[in-house]
């Protein structure tokens, strides 16, 4: 069947039609073992113009004791960890600025050792380990992206998915079992009137078979989360805008509210997300807080309760147990809301409790639990 269609939309919505459903399933600090919770995350080191200089990853045990796990080098910018299944080691991109920006994959030891994954010169982007120790990622051939998945030890490399140039791959995502990926692709076209052609597709981990599960075009670039199974998809902005769900099993279509990070629990039932606050008196101030919400849009509720002007909350990734959010704390520290300083937060989405993390930003896969 083909698979649903999605209308050109404003920048604030990504609206569907014509859907037609498909079958789509888709200092001194102590040292973490493995096995335990962990959180693997970046530190940015910026200059006196407050320009990046290099990022290091970094490991948070449960009680928030931090070590490093890669070394701060000038010009070296580690990023993007996303742990194995068992939580003894993690991939992760590296860009390096002094050899033409290019980036390649690395994998690291909770012990610090680190050795590259797949040879060559790149650019290798956004990986994501699987549920059977398998990495999927994104190759960049010239003009062409592939999907492209490779074993942990960087054997039997091969590209699974390689979409028409100049289509864009985003992060893969990995069905639970391991059989599938899920992943949205786009790129811009027409000459006068320019609009971003968005794709979502489920590909076959094994054969390499893609399956189309929704299409369509938009004024603009959105991202796309997939639910755990799949099923379904949220388009969001990078700012609070209306978010849109849609369903890849029957097409339906439906607005989610306006926020941004959209992050599925782990069984499905809920999502946490970016929202926004405006306040008037005494004093102006905007800010982000953490939202929560059912996974068909009702029930949305504000968590987090702080008030403090130009600061947001945006949700990394679920505990195991569907009630506690890692999330990125973001407070801008200049008027012009260009400079940012970052930190870790994990809160509890039914208490609304907030424990404080270390300073630093997470992406997802980052929270590994036992």
């Amino acid at each position: 069947m083909p698979a649903p269609i999605l209308r050109r939309a404003s920048a604030a919505s990504a609206a569907l039609v014509s859907a037609v459903a498909i079958a789509g399933a888709p200092g001194t600090v102590v040292v973490p073992q493995p096995h335990t919770s962990s959180i693997v995350f970046t530190r940015i080191q910026y200059d006196a113009d407050a320009i990046a200089i290099n990022s290091a990853l970094l490991l948070a045990d449960g009680g928030g004791a931090v070590r490093t796990l890669t070394p701060t080098v000038e010009g070296v910018h580690d990023t993007g960890a996303s742990w194995s299944p068992r939580g003894t080691r993690v991939v992760f991109e590296r860009r390096d600025t002094k050899a033409r920006n290019r980036d390649t994959l690395f994998v690291a030891e909770r012990t610090g050792k680190v050795r590259r994954l797949v040879p060559g010169t790149g650019p290798y982007r956004t990986p994501a380990w699987g549920p059977q120790d398998k990495i999927a990622f994104v190759s960049v051939r010239g003009e062409q992206q592939c999907l492209s998945v490779v074993d942990a030890d960087g054997h039997h490399r091969r590209d699974l998915f390689c979409p028409a140039s100049p289509a864009e791959i985003m992060r893969p995502v990995w069905s639970v079992d391991g059989s599938r990926l899920f992943v949205a692709t786009g790129y811009y076209s027409g000459r006068i009137d320019i609009v971003w052609h968005a794709q979502a597709w489920q590909v076959d981990a094994a054969t390499g078979a893609a399956r189309k599960l929704a299409e369509g075009e938009m004024e603009e670039a959105r991202t796309l989360t997939f639910s755990p199974d799949g099923t379904r998809g949220i388009y969001s902005d990078s700012y609070p805008a209306e978010m849109t769900l849609v369903d890849f099993r029957n097409g339906n279509v439906s607005t989610l509210g306006v926020g941004c990070f959209p992050r599925w629990s782990p069984d499905g039932s809920r999502i946490a997300y970016t929202g926004e606050v405006y306040e008037s008196a005494p004093d102006f101030r905007y800010y982000e807080p953490l939202f929560v919400m059912d996974a068909d849009g009702s029930d949305a509720r504000r968590v987090t309760t702080a008030r403090v002007d130009n600061h947001i909350y945006a949700p990394v990734d679920w505990s195991r147990d569907g009630v506690h959010v890692l999330a990125n704390r973001i407070v801008f520290t200049d008027p012009s809301v260009t400079q940012r300083t970052t930190s870790l937060r994990i809160v509890d989405v039914d208490s609304g409790e907030v424990k404080r993390m270390p300073a630093g930003y997470a992406e997802p896969g980052a929270w590994f639990e036992p």
